[in-house]
């Protein structure tokens, strides 16, 4: 079966180049919490826009994200969260945006855990619950329609299940406050 993300790559690709302020706010905030990277991996890297930027490596199940995302020069490798082809080998890994599609989120952060050296770092940047997030349900996207919007709160509480350390908690601002999150956490088992 394909996915939404696979059908309507293009749409959802073009969204950043609409919305090229929102992007670099995410990505700045991101990059302020970025620790110095060896081997970085992007879980749900799309069409690479974050991977690019950071010179992480990226997974993803869709075919046609990973493509674009090569093409933007990303070192990509279809995969699926649950089921990561690596072993013991990244510093840091990021979800950024993909926590709201997963089915079994604390078991896909488990999974990243299994991948990442000791020590290693883990950013989960995703829109909370709030106004942001209604907005999102309100436009009826065929990306958020299934999408699943946690407190930040409840993001720590999966880390914390998937066997992180939480060490911080930032936001930035687009619209109405701390519209997007990102929680870090390290590995510590």
């Amino acid at each position: 079966m394909r996915s939404v993300f696979d059908e309507l790559w293009e749409e959802y690709d073009s969204w950043y180049d609409r919305n090229t302020n929102v992007f670099l706010k995410e990505l700045k905030l991101v990059k302020r919490n970025v620790p110095t990277i060896s081997r970085g991996l992007e879980v749900g890297v799309g069409s690479g826009r974050f991977a690019e930027k950071l010179g992480l490596v990226g997974i993803d199940i869709s075919e046609n994200m990973l493509r674009v995302a090569k093409k933007r020069g990303v070192e990509v490798v279809r995969g699926d969260a649950l089921r990561l082809p690596f072993r013991k080998v990244f510093d840091f890994v990021l979800f950024a945006f993909t926590i709201c599609f997963l089915d079994k989120p604390v078991e896909a952060l488990r999974e990243a855990g299994r991948v990442l050296v000791d020590d290693g770092v883990i950013a989960v940047c995703f829109v909370p619950e709030g106004r942001l997030a209604e907005e999102y349900r309100r436009k009826d996207s065929p990306f958020y329609r299934e999408a699943r919007f946690y407190t930040v709160e409840r993001v720590k509480d999966m880390l914390t299940s998937a066997g992180f350390e939480v060490e911080k908690v930032d936001y930035e601002d687009l619209k109405y406050g701390r519209d997007i999150a990102l929680v870090v956490g390290v590995k510590r088992f």
